[in-house]
């Protein structure tokens, strides 16, 4: 197999992503003294539980496209310097390029 490498841009830590973590915290923080009790243990532990996909979107990533086979439902977590394509199995390394600046004098350029 020979190496290919995918450029992806990274995602601007918005609005969206606080709010996912902030949920995310809480529902761990409401989960862990729920759980302090005997009776709601197993609904603390679920909260936790649930809370985990909250992290998840806070984290972030970004999709791309195999260079190998074209397919584009691949995703990447934030920060990850490999991916595997989902339908070859090709190992891809990623190149992480910031975001976009809303300065109008990088526009200019």
């Amino acid at each position: 197999m020979e190496y290919k490498t995918v450029t992806v841009r990274k995602q601007k830590f918005g609005a969206g992503r606080i709010v996912c973590l902030t949920i995310g915290i809480l529902l761990v923080l409401f989960g862990f003294l729920l759980s302090l009790t005997i009776i709601g243990i197993i609904a603390g532990g679920m909260l936790i539980i649930f809370s985990l996909p909250f992290f998840v979107m806070a984290k972030g990533g970004a999709k791309y496209t195999c260079p190998n086979c074209g397919y584009k439902h691949n995703g990447v977590a934030s920060g990850s310097v490999n991916a595997t394509c989902r339908r070859c199995k090709q190992n891809i390394a990623v190149n992480w390029i910031g975001p976009p600046s809303k300065n109008k004098s990088d526009k200019a350029l």
